[in-house]
């Protein structure tokens, strides 16, 4: 069967006289390069565009300071290429993918500030173009177009933390890939594109957990499309979801045998199971539903356009009743995508990364079935509709880049932290490490009180405990109370030249009947081993800082403060 063209005027391979319409927009055949159509030029083009215009804004994001996930996922990265070794050296409550992950990035950019940024640009570029030849494979060159531009717009949303280096950009990666394996696979059926397709989604479960539904739903589109076939046979079924099962399985056998070589079995399942279990139900339903639509509205500020394209598909496809592949299509899609954001119910805005490949498919997909209902069911044989549309979708385009140039190419980076993240210290932090660096030497330790691990990174000194985030020492997990005297013993031994106490209630995040010990102990090791040589007082509208012996006479007049103390000769 030739490709579905979908009224955009693919020609049919050489050899084959007649074309038949293909009534699913899920199928489609040909190699690329054979079917370079007017179509495949004009969209390549338009595709070129939306990569140099991705590259002009993210480079204007390279020196944006990080927040605290960017800031530890980072650091687990650059310690991990230094021979440390996972949930033993360092934790985290995520599978080791995310950790190898950050490693692979660094290993090629370095653990700066602008090299990581350089990094996750290069990886949102890659994806976008993943985008563009999934969603060309399953409906055609416009199609992928719009969900390459449809994913490069809604990836750089403020709200869901686009322009950072979070792990989602990752796992997004991984889906995208996993998508244009699925689309390969849909239409050749060959064996090994069904296997990448399961190490694809597997790779996206590794990154963060809740790539798992990503995982169901290329299971579940396996068992949708058997009963789509002419010829049933349910051996091939189990055939086809144990290939897939097999690319699953196979990269986190590797993982999985990584950390049992090192001895550390143990220990991952206590971070990467128990903890977060501690987390499972502690935000009440009622209140994740107000998180939910909190996150919605302020991720959908400005990006409306693209969220109502992308969902449209499913009100044509209903509308197109008789194209019940492609509901299910879509419908499935963007559940499952959404189910990626619900657990714990915290709904956080970087969660909803994980959105937009889906998102983005389920966008050409409203493309497709628009022109397939007007072509079949409206009798439109204007040859010129889907240049009218993509002219139209254009236009919604550059507007929104208008309208928001002053985000994309003249970012006030403070302005910009303060509007996502409130009062969170993180364009503090920045200066902090500036400061730091300005002052120490090389082989001068450092320590921070809170959970800033970025601080870190700025100054390219490690923390002198596997405790890096203070928030853990202080929170009702019944190993608290051992932590907070493991990383007392820790600072006690490496004798850091500088310690940064952040007093900030975000920042050191103190549960409700914590162990105390871990202040009792701080107060009583400052005031014998070190002197104030600065502050950083939040107060509105820029903090003020003050260095060496200004801090003398300095009294802070904001309720949040970060003080850097050096330790006595």
């Amino acid at each position: 069967m030739a490709k579905n063209t979908q009224g955009d005027n693919q020609k049919a391979p050489a050899k084959q006289t007649t074309a038949t319409a293909d009534p699913s927009p899920i199928k489609s055949r040909g190699s690329f390069l054979s079917s370079l159509t007017m179509d495949d030029k004009i969209c390549l083009l338009l595709l070129l565009c939306v990569i140099v215009t991705v590259i002009m804004i993210r480079n204007n994001f390279l020196s944006m300071p990080f927040e605290r996930d960017e800031g530890s996922y980072s650091y687990y990265g650059k310690v991990l290429l230094q021979g440390k070794i996972p949930y033993k050296d360092f934790y985290e409550q995520k599978f080791p993918g995310i950790f190898y992950f950050y490693a692979f990035i660094i290993s090629i950019f370095g653990s700066t500030v602008e090299g990581l940024h350089t990094g996750f640009m290069y990886l949102n570029v890659a994806t976008i173009i993943i985008i563009y030849f999934a969603s060309r494979r399953l409906f055609s060159p416009i199609a992928g177009i719009i969900s390459a531009t449809t994913y490069a717009f809604v990836s750089l949303t403020p709200f869901l933390s686009g322009f950072t280096v979070q792990s989602e950009h990752g796992s997004a990666f991984f889906i995208s890939l996993g998508l244009l394996f699925y689309a390969l696979y849909n239409g050749d059926k060959r064996w090994y594109y069904n296997f990448l397709m399961g190490l694809s989604f597997g790779c996206a479960l590794m990154v963060k957990t809740n790539g798992v539904f990503l995982v169901l739903w290329g299971g579940l589109m396996l068992i949708i499309n058997f009963f789509f076939q002419e010829k049933k046979s349910f051996k091939d079924l189990l055939a086809q979801v144990a290939i897939y099962s097999g690319g699953v399985f196979s990269i986190v056998a590797v993982l999985f045998l990584i950390i049992i070589m090192k001895g550390v079995w143990s220990n991952m399942i206590l971070w990467a199971y128990t903890v977060p279990k501690h987390y499972v139900g502690k935000v009440p339903f009622s209140q994740g539903i107000n998180y939910f639509y909190y996150g919605k509205d302020m991720i959908t500020q400005n990006y409306m356009f693209f969220w109502v394209h992308s969902i449209a598909a499913v009100i044509v496809c209903l509308v197109n009743y008789k194209d019940l592949k492609a509901l299910l299509f879509g419908i499935t899609l963007l559940a499952f995508s959404v189910l990626t954001i619900t657990p714990g119910f915290y709904f956080y805005g970087h969660y909803w990364i994980q959105i937009i490949p889906g998102l983005a498919i389920v966008a050409g997909l409203t493309y497709h079935s628009l022109m397939k209902l007007l072509q079949e069911k409206a009798k439109i044989k204007f040859a010129g509709l889907k240049y009218a549309y993509l002219t139209v979708f254009a236009l919604f385009v550059v507007a929104h880049v208008s309208a928001n140039k002053a985000y994309y190419f003249q970012p006030d980076y403070e302005e910009v932290l303060r509007a996502v993240y409130g009062g969170n210290p993180f364009p503090e932090d920045m200066e902090i490490g500036n400061f730091i660096n300005s002052v120490a030497k090389p082989q001068d330790g450092l320590v921070v009180i809170g959970s800033e691990p970025q601080l870190y990174i700025y100054t390219n000194k490690p923390c002198p405990s596997s405790h890096l985030y203070f928030a853990f020492l202080v929170d009702n997990i019944p190993e608290h109370h051992q932590w907070q005297r493991e990383f007392a013993r820790d600072v006690e031994k490496a004798a850091p030249k500088y310690l940064v106490f952040c007093n900030h209630p975000i920042s050191l995040l103190v549960q409700p009947n914590t162990d105390h010990f871990i202040f009792d102990w701080l107060q009583h090791y400052v005031d014998s081993n070190y002197k104030m040589i600065g502050i950083a007082d939040m107060v509105y509208p820029h903090s003020k800082y003050v260095w060496k012996d200004a801090v003398q006479s300095y009294r802070p007049q904001g309720k949040e403060v970060l003080y850097v103390f050096e330790r006595k000769s």
